[in-house]
């Protein structure tokens, strides 16, 4: 029985060639064209840009017209995350020069992953680069009249949880359908025996927030006494502390949309997260999620592996155990007691 990584399907050896040829023709064909309507020089030009173009489509979206077509996506090999700008180069130098060795060297490349004895079918260029290309369902990558991707209607999750509404998302299939590795808990916390009484109804206390990167050893965490607060914890070991209630927004270089609110800088040397991202709002019980316009988009991730894609605008309900990604980045949240460290 063949293996399949923790979040799809390995795509066979036959569905890859047919995928890497639709591209390879693409490239020649306009590279032929320009050829023919200009000179060699151009053409050269234009497969260069055309190249150009495949490699930021695989490094931002996983996937290029060859992949897109018979349903493929390349991601991490070790997470649901797209290639990034450095394996997606990798890969494809590999393929390219594959080429180099009598032009059929790129599908040899290619069709070596037929001789990956671990069953993932990965080829030599997805064992370089650390990336594994799976099975995606239609529904994440389907378009609409006018090529852009389309919107699935927002639909009623069934999965509730006790006094909680169900969690409003869109019904666009999981691409990755289980949980990755860094779904187990990376902070346990037990509640003091004695906490103190709350700040009084309508008092207003400035967040609390320390952030730090690496182990949890090194973390530099304030807490308030008699507060209950909320650990933010991404899975690059990134993680923030704040105070409750609170608004926090989340990107590369977030600005504040209400007086208060908390500003939370990802971590993201690949500069896939947009600069405000993602608010969420945390009233003490219940937390929201609205994605801002961001270029790449944020979704949930639910206990048991399903995707949602979140709605730009849309306040959309948090429910506990779900993850919440940024492009690349995925965070959790665990709401903890005040109380004396």
């Amino acid at each position: 029985m063949t293996p399949s990584p923790p979040f799809g399907a390995p795509a066979t050896v036959g569905v890859r060639i047919g995928a890497f040829s639709v591209d390879a023709a693409l490239v020649v064909i306009v590279a032929g064209a320009a050829s023919l309507l200009g000179s060699p020089v151009l053409g050269a030009a234009v497969a260069a840009e055309a190249l150009l173009g495949l490699w930021i489509l695989q490094a931002r979206l996983g996937f290029g017209p060859g992949a897109l077509l018979f349903g493929l996506r390349t991601a991490r090999a070790e997470a649901p995350l797209v290639p990034g700008a450095g394996r997606a180069f990798v890969r494809g130098s590999l393929v390219l020069l594959g080429g180099l060795v009598l032009v059929a060297g790129a599908w040899v490349v290619v069709a070596s992953a037929a001789f990956d004895r671990s069953g993932l079918r990965r080829s030599w260029a997805d064992r370089a680069a650390g990336t594994v290309l799976i099975v995606a369902p239609r529904g994440r990558q389907d378009q609409d009249a006018d090529g852009a991707p389309a919107l699935a209607e927002p639909t009623v999750h069934t999965r509730t949880s006790a006094g909680r509404e169900p969690l409003q998302v869109s019904a666009a299939a999981a691409a990755l359908p289980t949980a990755p590795a860094w779904d187990t808990p990376l902070l346990a916390v037990e509640a003091p025996a004695a906490v103190e009484a709350p700040a009084a109804a309508g008092e207003r206390v400035a967040p609390v927030v320390a952030s730090s990167t690496g182990s949890s050893d090194d973390a530099v965490v304030t807490r308030a006494v008699g507060r209950a607060q909320l650990l933010v914890v991404f899975d690059t070991g990134q993680r923030a502390q704040i105070d409750l209630p609170a608004a926090v927004n989340f990107g590369r270089a977030p600005v504040a949309s209400e007086p208060g609110d908390v500003l939370i800088a990802v971590d993201d040397p690949d500069r896939l997260i947009s600069k405000t991202h993602l608010r969420l709002e945390h009233d003490g019980e219940t937390a929201w999620v609205i994605d801002a316009g961001s270029t790449n988009g944020s979704e949930l991730i639910d206990d048991d592996g399903a995707v949602h894609p979140l709605q730009p605008g849309a306040r959309t309900l948090l429910e506990d155990g779900t993850r919440v990604r940024l492009s690349e980045r995925v965070f959790t949240l665990s709401r903890l007691i005040g109380g004396p460290v």
